[in-house]
């Protein structure tokens, strides 16, 4: 399949990089890895949180008593989804659920702060590794909305990080509640997967810049993605939204490469046309089976297709066919690197049922409009504002201009955004690591923009707007970094917040006695700061609770993660001037003691108002 050379596209042939151009992408090369490295191993498990746990000279709990009275060994189900709780409360009666009434309640919180981290999805990754016993050829993940082709090289690596001595790999769960460092070093290592699939990342956004508008289109790319805020935070957390969205771009540069190809007369060969056009689809194949939010990928296939029939006067059955074997490939793609998939599906339907139907409750289409208002939010914190409008205007144009290179980029981005739109109602900052793959494409749009040459204004086009935007991206960047880093210290939210309530439980005037707190999530190290559970009652409030069981009395200190601070998070945070919403890292902290946030919903405290009463 070939594009007709009448076409406006750029050869096949790319000339060679001159040595000053390969320095400087080297030097964005090394100045990823040097990000990466900067704050990876930020909130790990630790026993270096025991006196927060274990305060007041407490002995801390064994290993086997945590695991014994916290039913550890109940956790893995061959009919549950890996990511399925076990015993989830019910929290239907809209009353305060008591968190540490008991001690196997206080058993079961010391666990996810032996083995979880501060990124609330991490630890789905290990669960599922956990799960599986490959001496029994059991390789079942139990988890399927991240693909094989991050589970398994993730559970590959950590094997190859045992043989060598770089970590401790047993399977004995009371090993690792005793040592939680060493579990934390299993979570480096998919942070160093996801980090890797981000370098071959500047590689792969350098060459679309490159064979869109020039050396210096890609060079800017590159350095721009390198630098954006959400490229910064997915290198930093064990997931495969970034390797995923790096296996799409890769498919739609083997697109571009694919619809560049001039026919056979013109002297291009039509075997790597032919290359490109599968190396296409098993590249959509393989970002689904890198995480399942991929799909979209498809796209590619039949609008490729489409393109060559419109172009070169290709039957139309020619076309059909290509499309029908193009997306058989990328399934196959998928279907060999998730297995369990095809076997699940004839053997352990309940498996998949309780994984899908755990994923699809959290995604649902509604609200349209405020899922645009929403993304478009999220888009500009994840890409910059300077990044979103030029990027915007760049595929727009290129798009209305017939552009065929550009095509992919743009179809692919503008289908991601509308996925992205569909289910982004009501959804919290973090959803912003969807927008990966799009807030990309406008990176790449947005530097083919800044080195197009105009005929007036070519200084400030090419040289200042280029540094303005650079200083913009990296202040925006360099935030989320610094959050990273500071998490890796004791300067973090957490941590902060973690001895304020420390220092309270000493001081008060009952001395040892029991300090109230109320919290809106189930205490974890992602939502709430390390404390004695064993000396605190923890009670579990909904954000608008129907009735009132607590007593006028009752004051609960209360507390619980937002995406924005307030000015009762400003003593429990250091942070440069902003807050970084996509990441969990040095997350702000809402706090106070209240009466009113525990009262029923008739309150003063409207319904579906966001709004908490604030007395410190």
């Amino acid at each position: 399949m070939s594009v007709d050379s009448s076409s406006q596209v750029m050869s096949q042939q790319q000339p060679r990089l001159k040595r000053a151009e390969f320095i400087l992408l080297c030097a964005i090369f090394l100045l990823f890895v040097g990000l990466s490295a900067i704050g990876s191993t930020w909130g790990l498990p630790s026993r270096s949180i025991d006196k927060y746990l274990f305060n007041l000279g407490s002995e801390p709990w064994p290993g086997e008593r945590i695991y014994r009275l916290a039913g550890a060994a109940e956790k893995f189900s061959a009919i549950r989804g890996a990511d399925v709780d076990l015993d989830p409360l019910d929290k239907s009666s809209g009353e305060p659920i008591p968190l540490t009434a008991r001690e196997e309640d206080v058993a079961k919180i010391y666990l996810r702060y032996r083995l979880y981290t501060y990124q609330p999805d991490e630890m789905i990754t290990m669960m599922a590794l956990a799960g599986m016993h490959p001496g029994e050829l059991d390789l079942d993940p139990r988890l399927y909305q991240y693909g094989g082709l991050f589970i398994y090289p993730v559970g590959g690596l950590i094997k190859v990080c045992g043989i060598v001595g770089l970590i401790d790999v047993r399977s004995d769960v009371v090993f690792y509640l005793d040592n939680p460092d060493e579990f934390g070093k299993f979570y480096v290592v998919a942070r160093a997967y996801a980090a890797a699939w981000g370098l071959v990342g500047v590689a792969v956004v350098f060459a679309i810049g490159r064979r869109l508008a020039g050396t210096r289109a890609g060079l800017w790319a590159a350095l721009f993605f390198t630098l954006t805020p959400v490229a910064v935070c997915m290198a930093h957390e064990g997931k495969p939204h970034l390797p995923g969205a790096v296996l799409m771009l890769l498919a739609v540069l083997f697109a571009m490469r694919h619809l560049s190809s001039r026919p056979s007369h013109d002297g291009a060969p039509i075997s790597q046309s032919a290359r490109d056009w599968w190396l296409m689809c098993i590249c959509c194949g393989a970002a689904f089976g890198m995480v399942l939010s991929s799909w979209p990928i498809f796209v590619l296939i039949p609008l490729v297709a489409l393109v060559n029939w419109k172009h070169h006067a290709e039957s139309t059955l020619r076309a059909a066919r290509y499309t029908g074997v193009g997306v058989a490939l990328a399934c196959g793609v998928y279907l060999v690197t998730n297995p369990y998939i095809v076997i699940n599906a004839l053997i352990n339907r309940e498996v998949l049922k309780s994984n899908f139907g755990n994923s699809l409750a959290m995604y649902e289409v509604s609200r349209i409009a405020e899922g645009l208002a929403r993304v478009i939010e999220l888009t500009v914190e994840g890409a910059t504002l300077p990044l979103v409008l030029l990027g915007v205007f760049a595929l727009v144009v290129g798009a209305a201009r017939r552009n065929i290179p550009m095509v992919p980029l743009a179809t692919a981005a503008v289908v991601f955004f509308l996925q992205f739109v569909l289910i982004g109602a009501g959804k919290p900052a973090e959803y912003g690591r969807f927008g990966v793959f799009t807030n990309t494409a406008l990176a790449i749009g947005a530097s083919c923009l800044l080195t197009y040459r105009p005929a007036k204004y070519r200084m400030l086009v090419n040289r200042v707007a280029p540094l303005l935007v650079l200083i913009w991206t990296a202040y925006c960047g360099g935030l989320y970094l610094r959050n990273f880093q500071l998490d890796t210290t004791d300067k973090g939210s957490r941590m902060m917040l973690a001895s304020y309530l420390a220092q309270t439980m000493e001081d008060s005037p009952e001395g040892r006695s029991v300090m109230k707190l109320a919290t809106s999530a189930e205490p974890a190290p992602y939502c709430c700061p390390p404390l004695d559970f064993s000396r605190a009652e923890v009670v579990l409030v909904h954000k608008r609770p129907q009735t009132a069981s607590l007593s006028s009395s009752d004051e609960h200190f209360f507390f619980e993660p937002v995406d924005e601070p307030t000015p009762s998070v400003v003593r429990f945070l250091q942070t440069p001037s902003r807050v970084t919403p996509i990441s969990w890292a040095n997350k702000p902290f809402h706090t106070g003691r209240s009466k009113v946030w525990l009262q029923p919903a008739d309150s003063k405290v409207e319904e579906g108002s966001d709004e908490r009463p604030d007395r410190d």
